[in-house]
C-alpha cells in the first residue's frame, strides 16, 4: 500500500476510535468488497458471505476503541473474518453430527422409515408444534433455544423471575415432546434452530 494510502487509514482508525461514523463508512468502502471476495472464496455462499462481513465490521465498531492505529488495520479485519470461516465451518460440522445423531437415535415420530428420514417433514412438524405453543412459551422457547439467551437474561428482558422463565420453557419442552412423540426434544430444535431458521 502506498505511503499515503497507508497515512489515510491511520488517520480513519484514529478517527473511528473516537467514534466517528463517517470514517468508519470510509473504511469500509476501502475494504468491504475485499472482505466479501476473500470470505465468498471459502463460503462460496452469497447471503453467508455477506452475513460474515458484516459481523467483521460490527466487531471493528465494538471494539473501536481498542484498535491500534500503527498495526495494519487490513490485516486485522482479515484475521477476524479468517476465524468467523473457521467458526462457520466448525457449526456446519456439528449441524451435520446431530443430523446423524438423531437419525440413528432420537426421530421415532413414525414407524415409517421413508418418513423417519425426511428431516423436511420432521421440520414442517416442529414449526407448526412451535407456532402452536402459548405466546409466552413460544418467545422463551425462541430466545433460549434460537437466540441463545441465557435464563437470567430472559427474565430480565421479560420482568419475570428466572424460576417462571425456566417453568415456561419446560412445558413448552413437555409439549413438543408429546406432539412430535420423539425422547431427544433438545437434538429436534438444535436441528430445526440451526438449519430452519438461520
Amino acid at each position: 500500500m502506498k505511503s499515503k494510502s497507508k497515512n489515510k487509514v491511520i488517520k480513519l482508525v484514529h478517527l473511528l476510535r473516537k467514534g466517528d461514523t463517517n470514517a468508519f463508512d470510509e473504511l469500509f468502502a476501502l475494504y468491504g468488497e475485499r472482505l466479501y471476495g476473500f470470505v465468498y472464496g471459502y463460503l462460496k455462499v452469497r447471503e453467508e458471505a455477506e452475513e460474515v462481513v458484516q459481523e467483521v465490521f460490527l466487531v471493528i465498531w465494538r471494539n473501536r476503541k481498542n484498535l491500534k492505529p500503527e498495526y495494519s488495520f487490513k490485516a486485522y479485519l482479515f484475521k477476524i473474518a479468517y476465524h468467523r470461516i473457521l467458526e462457520h465451518f466448525e457449526y456446519v460440522s456439528r449441524q451435520q453430527e446431530y443430523v446423524h445423531h438423531i437419525v440413528e437415535e432420537a426421530v421415532e415420530f413414525s414407524d415409517d422409515v421413508d418418513e423417519r428420514l425426511n428431516y423436511q417433514m420432521l421440520l414442517d412438524k416442529v414449526e407448526r408444534c412451535i407456532e402452536q405453543l402459548p405466546p409466552r412459551q413460544k418467545e422463551i422457547l425462541v430466545k433460549k433455544r434460537k437466540e441463545g439467551y441465557a435464563v437470567k437474561d430472559i427474565a430480565r428482558e421479560l420482568g419475570i423471575s428466572p424460576k417462571t422463565v425456566e417453568n415456561h420453557l419446560s412445558e413448552a419442552l413437555k409439549k413438543l415432546k408429546c406432539e412430535l412423540g420423539i425422547k431427544n426434544v433438545s437434538a429436534i430444535l438444535l436441528l430445526f434452530f440451526g438449519i430452519r431458521l438461520r
